[in-house]
């Protein structure tokens, strides 16, 4: 690991359509693929972000897991989910996620958009658990 300090990389938001997130597409969104590591598209395992060196940036690296959770918030009001279904309270996503985060489990927000397309966002944790050879794409300042 380039750093053993907890901390948290962003990524997205991702907008496309749900047919993405098929069985039959998973393929291509395995590290295996020829282009996962310049795809946008969100991988099947959540700590394959970390190998997406290139969309990490200092804006999305937080060592503070409220900045973390500001940004997927700000993003979710900016982008809210379809109004005609239904979906968690915002408050009770914040807090299981903000919670999850803190216990090293990632968070990532998939809700339908008005239009039916949908948003991935994800805050993974750095150095992930799962993903122990991994590492850090950008080590917190």
């Amino acid at each position: 690991m380039a750093t053993g300090v907890q901390h948290w990389h962003g990524y997205g938001p991702w907008t496309g359509p749900d047919e993405t997130f098929l069985m039959k597409n998973d393929f291509v969104r395995q590290p295996e693929h020829p282009g996962f590591i310049s795809s946008e598209v969100p991988p099947v395992a959540t700590g394959n972000y970390l190998l997406r060196r290139r969309q990490t940036t200092r804006q999305t690296t937080w060592t503070e897991v409220d900045e973390a959770m500001a940004w997927l918030v700000m993003n979710y009001e900016s982008r809210p989910p379809n109004p005609i279904l239904t979906y968690e309270p915002l408050q009770a996503k914040v807090e299981h996620s903000r919670d999850g985060l803190l216990n090293g489990a990632d968070a990532v927000w998939h809700y339908a958009l008005a239009g039916w397309s949908v948003l991935v966002m994800a805050v993974i944790c750095c150095p992930h658990r799962h993903h122990t050879t991994t590492p850090c794409p950008l080590p917190p300042n």
